[in-house]
């Protein structure tokens, strides 16, 4: 796996194969797995989260995890389509027992008969 994921996170990670991103309350990517839907350079990691993606989805990935980072939302789902298939991607806020904003975790997997291809 790239990046170290925080052991709270890796509880919440899927059997079924899903990519799976971490980032954490700053911002930073700081894991992806190896199973990949969208790709990712390795030069993602350690980065921050916005510059890994297009400008025009820059505005709604920031005000998601501002939402998560002031306790205001806990979880987002969206449908999306990579090579002509359905994606389901679930972003959810990653908290201690405290109820601190530790990142998000963002997981997509292949939905209906895409899952299946």
């Amino acid at each position: 796996m790239a990046g170290a994921l925080p052991a709270l996170a890796a509880g919440l990670v899927p059997s079924e194969p899903a990519d799976v991103t971490f980032v954490d309350a700053e911002g930073v990517v700081r894991h992806f797995s190896e199973y990949r839907i969208f790709g990712r350079p390795m030069s993602c990691l350690d980065r921050d989260v916005l510059s890994c993606h297009r400008e025009v989805s820059r505005p709604g990935i920031e005000r998601m995890l501002a939402e998560f980072r002031d306790g205001w939302r806990s979880e987002a789902d969206f449908l999306s389509r990579k090579s002509g298939r359905d994606v389901d991607v679930r972003y959810l806020a990653v908290r201690d027992a405290h109820g601190c904003y530790l990142g998000c975790l963002e997981i997509a997997q292949w939905t209906g008969a895409s899952a299946a291809e």
